[in-house]
């Protein structure tokens, strides 16, 4: 795979999910579709397409870090589970001194080695060694550093230098015997801080993208990395609500949390007319989902109408498939991801 093509999907990418997009167009029908539902909030938190043979899931964490209240990624496997797509959301990493005193951007192995266990478990690959890793560097979008800009002055920040740069990452490793390569892209943009005579920058791993594949399919599982890309839509009403969270002290934080939990228990409890308002409001970003319980917490949660089947384990990460999706050695039997290698790592409970 040459480096150009993920590098451009990247670019494109930035301006389009890093700052907050169109809402979700309730038009759209499309087939594979899945919503990434935030078990906090209950409010999606982007909807992606992919095919309808595929696999796909997702999760969202929260933490009471009040920098990055919420993290999510989502993955989609290919039927015949050789291949593995992953997005995840942006990280942000703090760091002492000037921009290039700072130890990740001078050494491109040190991420790509803190990485190789995360890779190793997402991936479920054995003998992973580090191949390549290379910065290369690229163009901020205007938009996007100006986005950031105005998001420091207001926190009373004076930002000094930025750089904007790709850390593109090869991992080598063997599942079932066969060799696979993972390939992983992320997107730095890096800000500086003077404070006196200190410095701070602050490293943006901006919706860090990864795909595993058998060695010499590179090409082919980027074009379907590629396809998935344009689908995604992030939800500018839970993207406003983590802006929001993240611009207070953890207190501001966790009031306002416990805020949104007795809104909810109000309105469970308000009159039928409210709770119209109410329906009426949420779907306009809540469609085609069914209402399921939590067997982890027995919580009510939604879950895609438009997938045959709804896997969940106890960490609330989630496979959707439909029933064309099947184990690669029975064509007709049902996939169980406790009955597959690459899941059974952790016990999976069916939603439906």
């Amino acid at each position: 795979m040459k480096r150009n093509h993920l590098s451009a999907a990247v670019c494109a990418l930035l301006f389009c999910l890093g700052l907050c997009l169109n809402d979700l167009n309730a038009g759209e029908k499309w087939n594979g579709q899945f919503y990434l539902v935030d078990q906090r909030t209950q409010m999606p938190v982007l909807t992606c397409r992919v095919q309808p043979t595929w696999a796909a899931g997702g999760k969202t964490t929260w933490t009471a870090e009040p920098s990055m209240p919420v993290v999510w990624y989502i993955w989609a496997m290919r039927p015949d589970l050789r291949a593995k797509i992953i997005i995840s959301s942006s990280v942000c990493i703090p760091s002492l001194g000037q921009i290039r005193q700072s130890p990740p951007l001078q050494n491109p192995s040190m991420l790509a080695n803190m990485l190789l266990k995360a890779v190793q478990k997402d991936y479920n690959l054995s003998d992973v060694r580090l191949a390549e890793a290379r910065f290369n560097p690229q163009q901020a979008d205007p938009k996007l550093l100006n986005a950031r800009m105005l998001q420091a002055q207001q926190r009373g920040i004076q930002l000094t230098n930025y750089l904007f740069t790709e850390l593109f990452i090869r991992y080598e490793g063997t599942c079932g015997g066969e060799r696979r390569t993972v390939l992983m892209s992320l997107p730095i943009l890096a800000l500086e801080s003077r404070v006196s005579m200190s410095f701070t920058t602050m490293l943006e791993l901006m919706l860090p993208m990864s795909f595993s594949c058998p060695a010499g399919e590179e090409q082919a599982t980027q074009k379907e990395l590629q396809a998935i890309l344009p689908t995604l839509q992030l939800n500018p009403n839970f993207t406003a609500l983590v802006n929001q969270i993240s611009a207070q002290r953890t207190s501001e934080w966790l009031r306002m949390q416990s805020e949104i939990r007795n809104r909810q228990f109000e309105l469970s409890n308000s009159t039928s007319q409210t709770m119209d308002r109410v329906r009426d409001k949420w779907s306009e970003y809540i469609r085609d989902v069914d209402s399921v319980s939590n067997p982890n917490t027995g919580e009510k949660m939604f879950v895609d109408s438009r997938y045959d089947h709804a896997w969940i384990n106890s960490s609330n990460e989630i496979i959707y498939h439909n029933s064309g999706f099947n184990t690669p050695n029975a064509s007709t039997a049902t996939f169980d991801p406790n009955s597959n290698a690459l899941f059974n790592h952790t016990n999976w409970t069916k939603l439906k």
